[in-house]
């Protein structure tokens, strides 16, 4: 009879890093990832953010 050890893999899970967003009058903020507590009034920064079209999208994809 062949002995086998039966082998215990533990895999890492790596969450998503996702960030808090919203808008307002066509402008995208991005909250900053210092403390509120800190300074309340830089809890949300402007970036630049543009809208891109799906069609746009699917051209960019390589399909295989």
């Amino acid at each position: 009879m062949i002995n086998r050890k039966k082998s215990k893999k533990r895999y890492a899970k790596k969450g998503i890093d996702t960030q808090h967003v919203f808008t307002e009058n066509n402008q995208v903020f991005i909250k900053n990832k210092a403390s509120y507590k800190a300074n309340p009034n830089s809890e949300w920064s402007p970036i630049t953010f543009k809208w891109v079209s799906i069609e746009k999208v699917q051209d960019c994809l390589v399909l295989e």
